[in-house]
């Protein structure tokens, strides 16, 4: 039998700074697990990403250390810690979210460029994307890092098709350059690149060798 939810009362300013807070933390992390992820690639030695993750502590959790594109934005919680990042009153400066939105807005180029390394020229190729929206189990595609992603393939003229569990209709509205498919086969047909974007457990069951029915 599962525990009753925990009920905490709160003024508005306090309910925000929790959100927040909780907001930043977990983008630190994911922006840790993308520096950890990176460091491991140019490691001469084969040291793996996923062995860090899985050798991390229980008390530090694995859910957000998993390296990808990055989370979906930080703009509000810098203003939150704007007061933090200031040398009067003897406070120290407090720049966290700042390096953690800074790693962020590495995370594509640095995709990018491995789509470039296996494709070297973009432009007339088609690009299957698979997941829209900027996390898993959402529609959500505010700040969706998938979305920037698509972008750059059609600014460099590939031709992009992508689906999504969730999150097509919304997409569609902000990017209706792509090309949308609700069978996320139809998606992969003929694709010369996949680009895994969001990490739905659908994506994980594809069987990327088979046909489009």
């Amino acid at each position: 039998m599962s525990s009753p939810a925990l009920l905490l009362v709160t003024t508005i300013n306090s309910a925000e700074l929790i959100k927040h807070a909780s907001n930043s933390f977990l983008a630190l992390k994911i922006s840790y697990a993308n520096v950890i992820a990176d460091l491991c690639e140019k490691n001469r030695r084969g040291c793996g990403g996923s062995n860090a993750r899985h050798g991390s502590r229980s008390r530090i959790g694995e859910q957000f250390l998993r390296a990808g594109l990055g989370f979906g934005g930080l703009l509000a919680s810098r203003k939150i810690f704007r007061p933090c990042a200031s040398r009067r009153n003897g406070r120290s400066r407090f720049r966290n979210p700042q390096a953690a939105e800074r790693v962020n807005k590495q995370r594509i180029d640095r995709f990018l460029e491995k789509v470039h390394q296996a494709l070297w020229v973009v432009k007339g190729k088609r690009v299957a994307v698979l997941g829209l929206a900027f996390k898993a189990n959402t529609d959500d595609v505010r700040f969706s890092p998938a979305l920037e992603v698509a972008r750059r393939m059609l600014a460099e003229g590939a031709d992009v098709h992508a689906t999504d569990p969730e999150a097509i209709s919304r997409a569609e509205a902000v990017l209706p350059q792509v090309t949308y498919h609700h069978d996320p086969y139809e998606a992969l047909r003929d694709a010369e690149a996949v680009l895994i974007c969001t990490e739905w457990e659908e994506f994980r069951q594809l069987d990327c060798n088979a046909r489009a029915s």
